[in-house]
């Protein structure tokens, strides 16, 4: 990192100070000048926090330069300075670092986009898209925001914001994210988020939003500097009284100062978010990461979350007086606008099958049940045996008891279409475990974590066949999203529990859980909003690594507590035998701050790991 040219001058001031009070000891009143040019930002720092009537690190700092300064020690004076301005420096690109994570993302969005409309193709600002527009994307192109896959197929590399370096195939009917690059094809999408509403501007705001939701450490660290300040100011007092020696008051005060903790801690729960940013993950703060190193329980959705996203369509069947396309129409009117991921499997296998597909009139969700629309003066509900049973809707027999192919009936779901009050069809579903499920189960246990249990609104058999292929024990079929969210409320009461859920009957008990964790990519808009974790890779293997990073945060922390103890301890001892003046105590105060900041930048390091 280059030396910026105001750093630059910062630095030189005091350094200069230093020069002549060296050579030429007449000049103390311009050495002196030097030096209080180079602190003004001290100074501003500490009037601001006595306006506020709080004792601040800067004012102690302020008040041990003007003592040597006032004893005319200019050398030593024009060193504080030196110390104060490298120490600001510091901070500040430590901070800036820390900032970096935004300005990345931002950085990914295009500038212009191709909009097509009535046969014409402009070239368009990205901030005139509007919700609905046709927008064409080509090889190496970024995506402007976030839409929904209409022309084409692609293969997109979603690594900039899901962390996943291998691209995707996207077929017709997918979401496709903003600053995608498409690395093959040529596609067209409707927008359907766009500006703060797009993926990527949510994951910035959830990052700048992250600095509010503090951790215990850091309140802790914020309460404790709120209480050490005053105390070495009596402690200052009592130094002067016991050896009427300004010096080794200014020395101590240099020596005693907090910034280090003060400032390490937040930074070490900022690295440790930007590093989980970085990987697909935003965490909305420390004071959701850090539980994570403490897990009681962890609760995991089925659908979407332990199983495979791209569900597979295993059969349809149909009363005989309808066709097999007026199925495939009703299904995908229905399912156009779903952010279930069943939906959105069978949306996608619908539009193979009839190509464009026209709106629903009205619809309605039930959650964790299915969907109602209104079309053409037809009312089309498609869902759960329970769901058209209650609506007064009679499932043929034969479909409701005949399984008459070798499916293994613990991964597959049956889902009932009916018309105008009438069941004319069945379609199954085939609910595959993710890949890396059993795999990630098992590092989480071997984390410490021993009770993870599968919510699911499934019947037994099949949330029994789910979680042997998983490596759960305990599971809990045929839930609701109110029997989540009150078995989650009486866990949490247990212990810390988190929730891993993606659709809109979990929002409820990711809101009600101490950490809720959201499949983002595959998830739904209000499972997101709910949870105070968002994971926008589909990949399993980010939980165990959260933990580990929650783990590793709270060391780091510890550590720094005990290098500023010890740091302090060691200072006292040579200020009280003499050893230090405030030369000296301002250069060690320099390099043991520097040391729990080190300690703490070692979580922004981010080593290679598997995707």
């Amino acid at each position: 990192m280059f030396i910026k040219r105001s750093e630059i001058t910062t630095l030189a001031l005091p350094g200069v100070a230093i020069i002549l009070a060296i050579i030429w000891p007449q000049s103390w009143i311009i050495a002196t000048i030097l030096v209080a040019i180079s602190v003004i930002p001290t100074v501003i720092s500490a009037i601001q926090g006595a306006k506020e009537f709080k004792i601040t690190i800067d004012l102690y700092n302020l008040l041990a330069l003007s003592i040597a300064l006032g004893l005319q020690e200019t050398s030593s004076g024009a060193f504080i300075g030196l110390m104060l301005a490298s120490a600001r420096i510091l901070e500040a690109r430590t901070e800036a670092r820390a900032n970096k994570a935004v300005e990345e993302l931002l950085s990914l969005k295009p500038h212009t986009a191709r909009r097509e409309s009535r046969g014409h193709i402009d070239e368009i600002p990205t901030q005139d898209i509007r919700t609905g527009d046709i927008l064409l994307v080509g090889t190496g192109e970024r995506v402007p925001c976030d839409g929904l896959l209409v022309y084409g197929t692609a293969l997109a590399n979603e690594a900039s914001i899901t962390g996943e370096s291998i691209p995707r195939e996207k077929l017709i009917g997918d979401r496709i994210l903003a600053s995608t690059i498409i690395e093959a094809g040529a596609i067209k999408i409707r927008a359907t988020h766009i500006g703060k509403d797009s993926t990527l501007e949510r994951m910035a705001a959830l990052i700048q939003e992250a600095s509010k939701h503090k951790s215990a450490s850091e309140k802790l660290a914020d309460k404790f500097a709120g209480y050490f300040l005053p105390l070495i100011g009596i402690a200052g007092i009592a130094v002067y009284f016991f050896t009427k020696n300004l010096s080794m008051v200014s020395a101590f005060f240099l020596v005693s100062c907090a910034d280090d903790i003060a400032v390490s801690i937040p930074l070490a729960v900022t690295a440790a978010l930007g590093r989980a940013a970085k990987r697909g993950v935003i965490v909305k703060g420390g004071a959701r990461l850090l539980p994570l190193a403490h897990i009681d329980t962890m609760v995991l959705d089925k659908t979407g979350t332990l199983t495979f996203g791209d569900l597979r369509v295993e059969r349809l069947d149909r009363d005989p007086s309808v066709t097999e396309f007026f199925i495939w129409e009703c299904l995908a009117i229905a399912e156009k606008y779903s952010e279930h991921v069943i939906g959105r499997a069978v949306f996608r296998e619908a539009v193979k099958r009839i190509g464009v597909v026209s709106d629903p009139e009205k619809f309605q969700v039930h959650r964790g049940r299915g969907i109602w629309v209104q079309t053409k003066g037809h009312d089309i509900l498609v869902g759960t045996p329970a769901l058209l049973i209650d609506s007064g809707i009679t499932i043929p027999e034969s479909w409701a008891t005949q399984r008459d192919d070798d499916t293994d009936p613990g991964l597959t779901s049956d889902f009932y279409v009916a018309v105008d009050k009438r069941c004319i069809g069945r379609i199954r579903i085939a609910d595959v475990p993710r890949p890396s499920a059993k795999a990630s189960i098992q590092k989480l246990y071997a984390l410490g974590i021993k009770n993870i249990i599968i919510f699911t609104g499934d019947q037994p058999h099949t949330a029994a066949a789910i979680a042997k292929s998983v490596g759960i024990e305990d599971y809990r079929p045929t839930m609701s999203p109110e029997d989540k969210e009150r078995e989650i409320g009486l866990l949490a009461k247990t212990g810390i529990t988190v929730m891993i859920g993606d659709g809109i009957n979990d929002a409820p008990a990711l809101a009600r859980s101490n950490v809720g964790i959201a499949m983002g990519t595959t998830g739904t808009a209000v499972a997101i909003e709910a949870a105070d974790i968002v994971l926008l890779a589909d990949n399993l293997d980010r939980l165990p690594e959260l933990v580990v990073l929650a783990k590793n945060t709270e060391k780091v922390i510890q550590e720094n507590i005990w290098i500023w103890s010890i740091s302090n301890l060691i200072g006292f001892v040579f200020v009280f035998s003499g050893i230090f003046g405030p030369a000296l105590a301002a250069a060690y105060n320099f390099m043991t701050d520097f040391l729990p900041l080190a300690n703490s930048s070692r979580l922004f390091q981010n080593k290679k790991e598997k995707d």
